[in-house]
């Protein structure tokens, strides 16, 4: 009888780089989100209500034309049917702020808390993954998921209402709403991924952890406006994410803005907000054993 040794040989093939494991573990992540028929459903329904404005938006200016070429004055028309380059606030903001909570509900306020109840830290620290590859590997599909949802509707919106411009100059004149609704949209996806990844990271119960996402993002919105207009204080209605989103943007678009606040107010209070998130997630990360 011959005896095989089958023990241990040293692996001395190719290997990876390190940058891969960025790409696995986003990838990885990607597909277990997608995986949600709930998300599925969030991510497109959210672009029905662009199509919707966009047609909307596209019968509207048509209608305008018909008018002014029938002899009525343009000024009066679109100060009588509104400013297109404010429709595509509209559209962009009250449109897309829902599906975009929706998102960050599903897909970011559960996405640490599922491996802390499970144990799963073990699972990768136990590899050659850092906590940047994890960090990376959860913020940026969350981020990602939320930027589809904002950026592309909004700036098909805005090239639309550019396309739809009857001269040159009004064209150039409405040409910064696309640079707005980029930095918008990328400006909401970034603090509606940070803020609900950082509050996954203070507990283990995935259901508990999306309720406060919740009451974070609703209660101060109804609390502060309330408060805003009971006290003709405009600064209370700043403890609102929404409220600070929607300032944000109003400056962005150049529309007067809801409440007699500076632009950079509202965009301060979102930079601190996207900081303080960054830093809860390192700490608690700082946190978690690493197997080696």
């Amino acid at each position: 009888m011959t005896i095989r040794d089958l023990g241990y040989q040293r692996y001395d093939g190719p290997r990876l780089p390190h940058r891969s494991r960025y790409r696995v573990l986003i990838s990885r992540t990607l597909s277990l989100e997608w995986a949600s028929g709930l998300l599925k459903t969030a991510f497109i329904l959210g672009m029905i209500p662009m199509v919707a404005c966009g047609a909307w938006m596209f019968f509207k200016i048509w209608g305008i034309n018909q008018l002014a070429a029938q002899g009525a004055p343009r000024e009066m028309l679109l100060e009588k049917f509104g400013n297109p380059s404010d429709w595509v606030f509209y559209c962009v903001f009250w449109c897309q702020i829902w599906f975009a909570f929706a998102i960050s509900l599903l897909a970011a306020a559960p996405a640490i808390s599922d491996d802390v109840r499970t144990g799963a830290f073990q699972f990768y620290f136990a590899r050659p993954v850092s906590k940047g590859h994890y960090l990376l590997g959860k913020l940026v599909p969350v981020w990602l998921f939320l930027a589809l949802t904002t950026v592309p509707p909004g700036l098909a919106l805005s090239l639309l209402r550019v396309a739809l411009c009857k001269t040159a100059a009004e064209a150039w004149q409405a040409l910064p709403l696309v640079a707005s609704t980029l930095v918008y949209g990328l400006i909401s996806a970034t603090v509606l991924s940070l803020v609900p990844l950082a509050m996954s990271t203070l507990g283990r119960r995935s259901g508990a952890l999306q309720g406060a996402w919740a009451a974070v993002f609703f209660l101060p919105w109804i609390l502060g406006e309330t408060l805003a207009s009971a006290t003709d204080i405009p600064y209370a209605a700043l403890v609102s994410i929404p409220t600070d989103l929607r300032l944000l943007a109003q400056g962005l678009f150049g529309m007067a803005p809801s409440y007699a606040v500076p632009w950079y107010l509202p965009a301060a209070i979102l930079g601190a907000l996207a900081a303080a998130s960054l830093w809860v997630l390192l700490r608690r990360l700082e946190r978690v054993e690493v197997f080696s």
